[in-house]
């Protein structure tokens, strides 16, 4: 915590101004309207609420009977690792992270992100019942997973929980750069395991998995271009110092558990591509924030070409630059540019 109070203390005067000049931000401000949906004010952000809606999908679709036959198939070491992987799964989705969407949702003060906000939670709840039915029907217990009890102690996880203390759930961050960091949490940290899941589905066994994954992964990949989106509308930015440090510090992290806590050697797979694949999703979240690519990394997996992950831009085709106008929209309620193109998969 020292170097990071350290590094800070280097925009201390940059970031008081910052702080004060959010009490000006459009998006933050007291409004009276705030539960009134009509008429759209921000297009832009009820786009991303309805291309989200339209995703709905519920635990029901998911049928794993052929997945616990496939299972059984499995090494030893594959079942661990899958075992090991759904725990701290369920363990990072827990880290604060209704209580996070909610805290964001009520600072902002536009219906047309409350409602894509409150989707998000309600999709938590689904992606915890999948986790369930996964252990349920592989393990039969969570107490077959021995990981389970073990988890609060892991460093990975503490590092993970404090990364959130400091940069999200901290009073003195600033709204973007709770944002940035709340993206990398959702992109940045599990990436890994998602391409893990797909690597393993690309043998086509497990289709139930398969399905799961595909739609998290892509929801998830939403809900981090979603803090892009926001943090383009917001007049006060954080020094392009400290959003590469947000993001850089995620990788970090990201690597150490996949070393460690999750180590993927023994799941088949190269943690050095793992290392890679990390620094190419990173890579992506720079630029959707405006910043430059900090590793220049390629995705070094081929099974996940045209998957729908956190990074990729998939949900908005604009560059920030052209986002920076549309805080212009909060002056009017003239509809966005048609040039913005919302019919790609996310």
């Amino acid at each position: 915590m020292e170097a990071h109070n350290q590094f800070l203390k280097t925009f201390e005067q940059e970031r008081h101004d910052m702080k004060e000049a959010e009490k000006d931000e459009i998006l933050l401000m007291e409004n009276r309207r705030r539960f009134v949906m009509f008429p759209i004010k921000y297009h832009e952000i009820w786009a991303a609420y309805k291309k989200m809606e339209a995703s709905f999908w519920t635990s029901e679709e998911i049928e794993l009977a052929k997945d616990s036959e496939d299972f059984k198939q499995l090494t030893d070491d594959q079942k661990v690792y899958i075992g090991n992987l759904l725990a701290l799964s369920i363990s990072s989705d827990n880290i604060v992270n209704k209580n996070l969407i909610e805290k964001f949702s009520a600072q902002l003060q536009n219906p047309e992100g409350k409602s894509f906000y409150g989707f998000q939670i309600m999709m938590e709840n689904i992606y915890a019942e999948v986790y369930s039915m996964m252990v349920d029907a592989f393990f039969e217990d969570p107490k077959n997973i021995p990981l389970f009890k073990d988890i609060a102690t892991l460093p990975e996880v503490k590092d993970k929980a404090a990364y959130v203390q400091k940069w999200i759930s901290n009073e003195d961050s600033l709204y973007a750069e709770r944002l940035v960091a709340f993206a990398a949490k959702e992109g940045i940290f599990q990436a890994g395991n998602y391409a893990s899941m797909f690597w393993l589905t690309s043998k086509k066994i497990m289709p139930g998995m398969a399905m799961a994954n595909k739609n998290i992964c892509r929801d998830r990949g939403a809900y981090t271009d979603f803090s892009c989106l926001l943090f383009a509308h917001l007049r006060t930015k954080p020094n392009v110092k400290i959003t590469e440090r947000i993001i850089t510090e995620a990788v970090e992290i990201e690597k150490k558990y996949y070393s460690n806590s999750l180590p993927v050697e023994k799941f088949g797979m190269d943690l050095k591509s793992i290392h890679t694949y990390i620094e190419f999703v990173a890579d992506g979240l720079l630029l959707g924030f405006g910043n430059e690519k900090y590793y220049n990394a390629s995705n070094p997996f081929e099974f996940m070409e045209g998957v729908a992950t956190a990074g990729k831009t998939t949900f908005f085709e604009k560059k920030v630059s052209d986002y920076q106008k549309a805080s212009d929209v909060s002056k009017s309620t003239a509809p966005v540019s048609k040039d913005i193109n919302f019919d790609d998969d996310f």
